[in-house]
Protein backbone atom coordinates (compact mmCIF):
# COMPACT_ATOMS: atom_id res chain seq x y z
CA UNK A 1 0.00 0.00 0.00
CA UNK A 2 1.46 3.54 -0.60
CA UNK A 3 1.50 5.90 2.36
CA UNK A 4 -1.00 8.69 0.10
CA UNK A 5 -4.63 8.39 0.81
CA UNK A 6 -5.42 8.87 -2.75
CA UNK A 7 -3.61 6.41 -4.00
CA UNK A 8 -4.86 3.31 -6.52
CA UNK A 9 -5.70 1.33 -3.53
CA UNK A 10 -8.13 4.50 -1.67
CA UNK A 11 -9.82 4.86 -5.28
CA UNK A 12 -10.18 1.70 -6.20
CA UNK A 13 -13.43 -0.47 -4.60
CA UNK A 14 -14.29 -3.52 -3.95
CA UNK A 15 -17.77 -5.07 -3.52
CA UNK A 16 -18.04 -8.21 -1.14
CA UNK A 17 -21.08 -9.71 -1.96
CA UNK A 18 -23.74 -11.11 0.44
CA UNK A 19 -21.21 -9.85 3.32
CA UNK A 20 -24.02 -6.78 4.20
CA UNK A 21 -26.04 -6.63 7.24
CA UNK A 22 -29.56 -6.50 7.00
CA UNK A 23 -29.78 -3.12 5.86
CA UNK A 24 -27.43 -3.61 3.30
CA UNK A 25 -27.06 -6.98 0.66
CA UNK A 26 -22.98 -6.20 -0.20
CA UNK A 27 -20.32 -4.32 1.58
CA UNK A 28 -17.88 -1.64 -0.83
CA UNK A 29 -15.05 -1.44 0.39
CA UNK A 30 -11.57 0.29 -0.78
CA UNK A 31 -8.82 -1.82 -1.66
CA UNK A 32 -6.78 -0.46 1.08
CA UNK A 33 -9.59 -1.19 3.28
CA UNK A 34 -9.70 -4.95 2.45
CA UNK A 35 -6.08 -5.38 2.60
CA UNK A 36 -6.09 -4.02 6.24
CA UNK A 37 -8.81 -5.70 7.20
CA UNK A 38 -7.23 -8.96 5.71
CA UNK A 39 -3.76 -8.54 6.86
CA UNK A 40 -5.01 -7.15 10.26
CA UNK A 41 -6.97 -10.29 11.16
CA UNK A 42 -3.93 -12.19 9.56
CA UNK A 43 -1.51 -10.42 12.28
CA UNK A 44 -4.21 -10.52 14.70
CA UNK A 45 -4.06 -14.84 15.22
CA UNK A 46 -0.19 -14.67 14.13
CA UNK A 47 -0.09 -12.34 17.74
CA UNK A 48 -2.27 -14.64 19.43
CA UNK A 49 -4.89 -12.34 19.78
CA UNK A 50 -7.32 -13.58 16.83
CA UNK A 51 -9.64 -10.47 16.47
CA UNK A 52 -7.99 -8.07 17.78
CA UNK A 53 -5.78 -5.06 15.61
CA UNK A 54 -3.94 -3.47 17.75
CA UNK A 55 -2.98 0.43 17.57
CA UNK A 56 0.73 -0.48 17.86
CA UNK A 57 0.41 -3.08 14.64
CA UNK A 58 -1.36 -0.24 13.29
CA UNK A 59 1.33 2.38 13.89
CA UNK A 60 4.46 0.18 12.41
CA UNK A 61 2.56 -0.21 8.88
CA UNK A 62 4.32 2.22 6.73
CA UNK A 63 0.60 3.00 4.81
CA UNK A 64 -2.26 5.61 5.79
CA UNK A 65 -3.83 3.55 8.37
CA UNK A 66 -6.20 5.81 10.02
CA UNK A 67 -9.04 6.73 7.66
CA UNK A 68 -8.73 3.05 6.20
CA UNK A 69 -9.12 1.48 9.84
CA UNK A 70 -13.00 4.62 9.88
CA UNK A 71 -13.88 3.24 6.39
CA UNK A 72 -13.74 -0.49 8.51
CA UNK A 73 -15.62 0.78 11.52
CA UNK A 74 -17.93 2.40 9.25
CA UNK A 75 -18.85 -0.58 7.54
CA UNK A 76 -18.80 -2.44 10.49
CA UNK A 77 -16.18 -4.70 9.62
CA UNK A 78 -13.90 -2.95 13.13
CA UNK A 79 -14.82 -1.81 16.33
CA UNK A 80 -12.71 1.08 18.21
CA UNK A 81 -11.56 -0.73 21.23
CA UNK A 82 -9.38 0.06 24.27
CA UNK A 83 -6.08 0.30 22.88
CA UNK A 84 -7.22 -0.90 18.91
CA UNK A 85 -10.22 -2.33 17.53
CA UNK A 86 -12.49 -5.89 17.44
CA UNK A 87 -12.99 -7.73 14.55
CA UNK A 88 -16.72 -7.93 13.69
CA UNK A 89 -16.24 -10.37 11.05
CA UNK A 90 -16.62 -14.10 12.47
CA UNK A 91 -16.95 -15.61 9.29
CA UNK A 92 -13.21 -14.04 8.09
CA UNK A 93 -11.52 -14.73 11.42
CA UNK A 94 -13.09 -18.19 11.96
CA UNK A 95 -11.28 -18.39 8.44
CA UNK A 96 -7.71 -17.32 8.87
CA UNK A 97 -8.01 -19.63 12.41
CA UNK A 98 -8.46 -22.39 10.21
CA UNK A 99 -5.85 -22.23 8.08
CA UNK A 100 -3.43 -21.56 10.01
CA UNK A 101 -4.28 -24.30 12.22
CA UNK A 102 -4.60 -26.25 9.08
CA UNK A 103 -0.53 -25.10 8.48
CA UNK A 104 0.51 -26.03 11.85
CA UNK A 105 -0.49 -29.51 11.06
CA UNK A 106 0.78 -29.52 7.52
CA UNK A 107 4.42 -28.04 8.78
CA UNK A 108 5.13 -30.20 11.95
CA UNK A 109 8.31 -28.07 12.57
CA UNK A 110 8.91 -24.19 13.51
CA UNK A 111 11.56 -23.20 11.10
CA UNK A 112 14.34 -22.60 14.02
CA UNK A 113 13.30 -26.47 15.42
CA UNK A 114 13.44 -28.11 12.06
CA UNK A 115 15.84 -31.00 12.42
CA UNK A 116 17.05 -30.53 8.32
CA UNK A 117 15.38 -28.57 5.97
CA UNK A 118 13.68 -31.58 3.19
CA UNK A 119 12.15 -30.94 -0.18
CA UNK A 120 9.69 -32.64 -1.10
CA UNK A 121 8.14 -33.96 -4.34
CA UNK A 122 5.87 -30.91 -4.64
CA UNK A 123 7.29 -28.54 -2.24
CA UNK A 124 9.34 -26.58 -4.95
CA UNK A 125 12.05 -24.15 -3.26
CA UNK A 126 9.79 -24.99 0.74
CA UNK A 127 11.00 -27.70 3.28
CA UNK A 128 7.94 -29.79 3.40
CA UNK A 129 9.29 -29.71 7.20
CA UNK A 130 8.58 -26.22 8.01
CA UNK A 131 7.77 -24.05 5.25
CA UNK A 132 11.32 -22.11 5.11
CA UNK A 133 12.93 -21.70 1.85
CA UNK A 134 15.54 -23.97 1.01
CA UNK A 135 18.82 -22.48 -0.77
CA UNK A 136 21.83 -23.50 -1.37
CA UNK A 137 22.82 -21.88 1.78
CA UNK A 138 20.86 -24.06 4.14
CA UNK A 139 20.47 -26.83 1.62
CA UNK A 140 22.58 -27.36 -0.92
CA UNK A 141 20.79 -30.60 -2.74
Amino acid sequence: MDNKFEDKDHTEFLRLEGTGNEDTTDLVLSRAAFQLHSFGIMNSVKENTPGFISDEYLNDIAAETTLTAMELVSAGLWERSTDGYLVNDPQMLEMVLEATERAKNFFPHEPADCPGHTRGPNSQNRCRLCGVEVNEENHPS
